[in-house]
């Protein structure tokens, strides 16, 4: 149809018949017209050109096969975690358990029975399992009855069980017999060791259980002063019995003495030292008693505790404990005190031929008048003088060394009001010849001791107490002897020239130093002197390996003797340099004696006492009065 003819027809009220066809009759557009695409090649050749979208079926097969073996990967390992998860719940040490049960109180030599109790509250089995147990030596088991058990040693025991099941609980049992002192603590330890079923390592469950004891199958006292005062004599009573019915072998008892305390007497002797004695076997119902007296001293408000320990031989050689004891002594000031010293000598030192004197002061500080007061002196010393004591009209007892003052000797004794105090003196010379006969005099000592006593003050026995005063112990200084000699004559040291001496003629001399110590060591001794101008040192000196030099500037001599034993010069030769000098005489000391040696200075230490020893030996001229073999006219130069 022409374009202006179809034109026409739609706007036309009466449209054609072939517009009616392509339309319906609701004036709606032919939707198969519509519908229809142009045959386009082009258009056709580019939708080849498009891919397909979604999964081809070679992919979706292989997915389902990777799903498939993800899916059996997921469920072996959630298999594998259950299972280990199973086999892990299955032990857990903390559902082990071990346990001690009995009697936390127990009777000393009375036989005692626990039981160890043990649980496997897991669901694995627990294989090897064995229980040891762990105890002092003070329990002694009793493995009779129980054919499991196995004494390892005194303190161990093991005791096999074997499986333990899952869920499984036991016991077994055990007795013995405790040995230790009343009211002491002993543990029982039970260790539980296994190894679970499932795992390949060993575990170890562990438990204890405190037994105190009641009573001791031994009885042990101590008797002892409640309170005593410095200087003291106390005494102790040891009472021991053996209250089982068995005997006790190796028995011992064992004491610790207060410090301070000095024994001075012990029934029966001690078979170790001063503290220990051995009873070998202790029968059923034996005893005895132990008295040991000594001499105590401390200040006053210490408390002074003696220990004793009665028990039996270890397997370590040590003393397992089956009773104990513990007194304790109070230190209290004395009413009656006594101090002594050695008037103006605070080093406490003291040289031969010197005297000593000794101030004793005394004081009652009770409250109560002391009768019949004594003091006495006890001082002890090889190196005193005793024919010129002087004792202050007290008495001298040279055998014993006590210097005792009475009523009748010194009036005041008579009676000591509260607070009355007194001073006795007392002086006593040092031998000027000190007696050293062999290497052990030596180091000398002074000792002193003062005491006092009154007729109504009793001491913690009973008996009059002697109160003691401080202890003095004064050193003797060594003596020592420092000479010079000079010698032209020698026997160690040949010397050459004329003699008179003659002007312009060389002469040699020899010229000696020694020393004499008498008591004790003497460290760093030196000697120093000089050469006078116009002396010439030849370099020769005997013995030769002294240590001794020479200064050609200053003419200094020095010899470092060193260390001088005591008793050289008395049990040993005396220490002693040679050096030679040479003189040549000049025309203007015709007439006079030549100087050989300035003054010479030994200085040196006292080991013992720790005092400076100074010693000065003269100068030396050519008047050597010690060679005999020398004319007296030929000490002076003469001319050619």
């Amino acid at each position: 149809m022409p374009l202006e003819k179809l034109n026409r027809d739609i706007h036309s009220p009466n449209p054609s018949d072939e517009l009616k066809k392509r339309m319906d009759l609701s004036g709606n557009i032919d939707a198969s017209i519509s519908q229809q695409k142009p045959e386009n090649p082009f258009l056709q050749e580019e939708s080849w050109k498009k891919e397909k979208k979604g999964l081809t079926d070679k992919q979706k097969k292989i997915l389902k096969i990777s799903l498939g073996v993800f899916g059996g990967l997921v469920l072996i390992v959630g298999l594998w975690v259950t299972i280990y998860n199973i086999r892990k719940n299955a032990f857990n040490e903390d559902r082990v358990f071990v346990s001690i049960d009995g009697p936390k109180e127990a009777d000393s030599a009375q036989s005692v029975k626990y039981f160890i109790k043990y649980k496997n509250a897991n669901r694995a089995k627990l294989s090897n399992a064995e229980i040891t147990l762990n105890y002092s030596e003070n329990f002694q088991i009793d493995g009779s009855g129980n054919v499991n058990l196995k004494q390892l040693n005194i303190n161990n025991s093991k005791i096999y069980i074997g499986d333990i099941k899952a869920g499984e609980e036991g016991q077994v049992e055990i007795s013995g017999v405790f040995y230790a002192p009343k009211d002491s603590l002993v543990y029982l330890y039970a260790y539980l060791k296994y190894s679970p079923s499932n795992l390949s390592s060993e575990f170890e469950t562990k438990n204890q259980l405190g037994i105190n004891i009641s009573t001791s199958p031994l009885f042990l006292e101590i008797a002892g002063p409640i309170e005593a005062s410095e200087g003291d004599n106390v005494e102790y009573v040891i009472d021991y019995k053996n209250l089982d019915v068995r005997a006790l072998n190796d028995a011992q008892i064992k004491v610790d003495y207060p410090e301070g305390f000095d024994v001075i007497f012990s029934d029966p002797t001690p078979s170790q030292g001063n503290n220990i004695w051995y009873f070998g076997v202790l029968e059923p119902n034996a005893g005895g008693k132990i008295r040991i007296s000594g001499k105590i001293s401390g200040l006053s408000g210490q408390d002074k505790s003696i220990n004793v320990r009665l028990g039996k031989s270890g397997g370590d050689g040590g003393l397992v404990v089956y009773n104990e004891r513990e007194r304790i002594t109070r230190m209290v000031e004395s009413s009656l005190v006594i101090y002594h010293e050695v008037e103006n000598n605070p080093g406490l030192t003291v040289n031969p031929g010197d005297t000593l004197i000794y101030v004793i002061k005394y004081k009652n500080k009770g409250q109560y008048l002391l009768k019949d007061v004594i003091v006495s002196l006890d001082i002890d010393g090889r190196i005193l003088d005793f024919e010129k004591v002087k004792s202050g009209s007290g008495h001298l007892d040279t055998e014993t060394g006590v210097v005792t003052w009475k009523a009748s000797d010194f009036p005041q004794l008579a009676s000591l009001a509260p607070n009355e105090e007194g001073e006795i003196r007392f002086s006593v010379p040092i031998l000027s010849v000190i007696p050293v006969a062999g290497v052990n005099d030596r180091n000398f000592i002074v000792s002193s001791v003062a005491k006092i006593d009154s007729s109504n003050l009793l001491n913690p026995s009973g008996l009059s107490k002697v109160v003691s005063s401080n202890k003095l112990d004064v050193k003797l200084n060594s003596k020592a002897v420092f000479d010079v000699e000079g010698f032209y004559v020698d026997p160690n040291m040949a010397n050459f020239g004329t003699l008179p001496l003659v002007v312009g003629k060389e002469t040699n001399f020899s010229l000696h130093w020694s020393v004499v110590n008498v008591s004790n060591d003497i460290n760093d001794a030196m000697v120093i002197s000089s050469l006078p101008s116009g002396v010439r040192w030849t370099g020769r000196i005997y013995p030769t390996g002294e240590k001794i030099s020479y200064n050609e500037r200053t003419n200094e001599i020095i010899w470092e003797a060193g260390t001088v034993k005591a008793g050289t010069g008395i049990t040993s030769p005396k220490k002693e340099v040679i050096f030679q000098v040479s003189v040549t005489p000049q025309s203007n000391q015709v007439g006079d004696e030549l100087k050989l040696l300035g003054i010479s200075r030994l200085s040196a230490k006292d080991s013992f006492t720790g005092n400076e020893i100074v010693l000065s030996g003269r100068e030396k001229t050519t008047q050597l009065q010690e060679d005999k073999t020398i004319n007296p006219e030929y000490y002076k130069v003469v001319g050619q």
